[in-house]
């Protein structure tokens, strides 16, 4: 894997990181939303609308990432270069 390659998939797992981070927060704000007596059903609807974006971005980032996985010399490769 290039040295180019190899920072794309450590930013990538950076963002990923984030995207996480934030996915949770979501949840944590969507479980307070419903313990209200009375939820809001707009505001649930934007948290969950949200948060499902968030996981669309994240898997969409875990291709990205399973293909410079792939595209990474194996081990038999990489005896041949001197």
């Amino acid at each position: 894997m290039s040295a180019k390659s190899r920072a794309r998939a450590f930013s990538l797992k950076l963002r990923m990181a984030v995207l996480k981070e934030r996915r949770a927060e979501l949840k944590q704000r969507i479980l307070t939303e419903l313990k209200r007596p009375a939820p809001c059903a707009q505001t649930l609807r934007m948290l969950k609308r949200r948060k499902l974006t968030l996981k669309d971005e994240l898997a969409r980032h875990e291709g990205l990432l399973r293909t410079l996985e792939a595209m990474r010399p194996q081990p038999e490769q990489q005896l041949g270069r001197v």
